[in-house]
């Protein structure tokens, strides 16, 4: 017994000392990091691609740059600021565009209408800063986040949660062209008339699909995340 409570105290001790050891390396690490942040200020500022390796650098080591706009990342890089404009500035869009599609758009269609209304002569901003700003914005529980249709990342804007069968409908109306008909989506997915229906009420409700029966043929529901896609 005495062996053995030796031999505990014996891993106990190099356990922390290990610990100790690893918490010294992190710090002088993030140290080295600020460093190179203070001296690559101007290309993490001005290049987008540099910046989100820069992020992904960080993110293994747990500091975060956007985490508050005080401190030394704020003042170095001025990183707070800008994502936090940024996401100011996709808030104030996805607001003016929610009647045209309610609250649900392609990430790829939100950046390019967030960089079109930029403009040159602001700090030029990329798909990843802006997936980066939604992720901030989401912390909030506002309704804002990224999720995943078939292989595409869609911006919600509304707090809705969209299931399998939204996500099936919405990847079988982009692959027809932006709509789909009843006939459509039994032949194609095998639904019954009552899950079409169950589906597509929510979509309808929030302003997601737009019904078309203009052409005279199957009335058509448009899919507006998908017209500027």
């Amino acid at each position: 017994k005495a062996a053995k409570a030796k031999l505990q105290t014996v891993a106990k001790k190099l356990e922390e000392d290990n610990i100790e050891h690893m918490t010294k390396q992190l710090e002088v690490f993030k140290k080295n990091l600020e460093s190179f942040a203070a001296k690559h200020k101007d290309r993490i500022n001005q290049n987008p691609l540099f910046r989100h390796q820069f992020q992904q650098l960080c993110a293994k080591t747990g500091v975060d740059p956007l985490a508050s706009r005080q401190g030394f990342w704020s003042q170095v890089l001025g990183l707070g600021n800008f994502y936090y404009e940024l996401a100011v500035q996709i808030i104030q869009l996805c607001l003016a565009l929610r009647e045209e599609n309610g609250g649900l758009m392609t990430l790829k269609e939100l950046f390019r209408e967030l960089s079109r209304r930029r403009g040159a002569h602001q700090q030029k901003a990329s798909i990843q800063d802006v997936e980066q700003a939604i992720q901030k914005v989401a912390i909030l529980g506002s309704g804002f986040r990224i999720v995943q249709v078939g292989g595409e990342a869609m911006v919600m804007s509304v707090p809705r949660e969209l299931n399998t069968d939204h996500s099936a409908i919405i990847t079988h109306a982009r692959d027809s062209g932006g709509y789909v008909t009843r006939s459509g989506v039994e032949k194609k997915l095998g639904w019954p008339k009552h899950r079409f229906r169950q589906c597509l009420d929510m979509m309808l409700q929030e302003g997601m699909v737009w019904v078309d029966d203009q052409h005279g043929g199957e009335r058509q529901y448009w899919f507006a995340c998908l017209l500027n896609a």
